[in-house]
């Protein structure tokens, strides 16, 4: 798969607009605040399944819930692990909340909250196993709030950028 530096903010746009095509977004608030500085190395087609795979959790979710002003926020930063540069992507919903006996296994095949039989519970088992492809990770829990917080920590582009020689 062609790997190149990717600018996260561009690819959530895209996702959204695929998510967006189903006639439930129109009532959900979507606030994009990746910063179009940040960069990560990998497969932008990969990372657009991820993406649109969360985006439409998260909208699933506040529909589910019934919440009437339906939100959905992305948002990146900066962060080192292991003294290399990451960034983290966190896509957040108001709805529901993930139910606490599905949170310990969200990203294991055929869990899903979906009553409607049209979940397969891979959605977020194949994303983990892109991002984990990139070198990253996710997770997710329960805001304090209420709604779900999914978190994308993916190895920043600069991080691989090859070093000049010094001979």
């Amino acid at each position: 798969l062609p790997i190149s530096p990717t600018a996260l903010r561009r690819l959530v746009e895209e996702a959204w607009s695929l998510v967006a095509i189903d006639e439930k977004s129109s009532q959900v608030e979507f606030l994009n605040f990746a910063d179009v500085d940040h960069l990560v190395t990998g497969n932008s087609d990969r990372l657009l399944q991820v993406f649109v795979n969360l985006l439409r959790n998260a909208l699933n979710a506040i529909e589910a819930s019934g919440t009437q002003s339906g939100r959905i926020e992305v948002r990146t930063r900066r962060e080192k692990r292991n003294s290399r540069p990451f960034i983290v992507l966190t896509v957040q919903d108001n709805g529901a909340g993930i139910p606490a006996h599905v949170l310990p296994g969200i990203f294991d095949a055929f869990v899903s909250t979906r009553l409607d039989a049209h979940g397969t519970g891979l959605g977020l088992t194949v994303s983990e196993g892109i991002i984990t492809q990139h070198g990253g990770t996710i997770s997710a829990a329960n805001q304090p709030e209420g709604g779900a917080r999914l978190e994308v920590a993916l190895p920043a582009a600069e991080a691989i950028c090859p070093t000049p020689d010094s001979d």
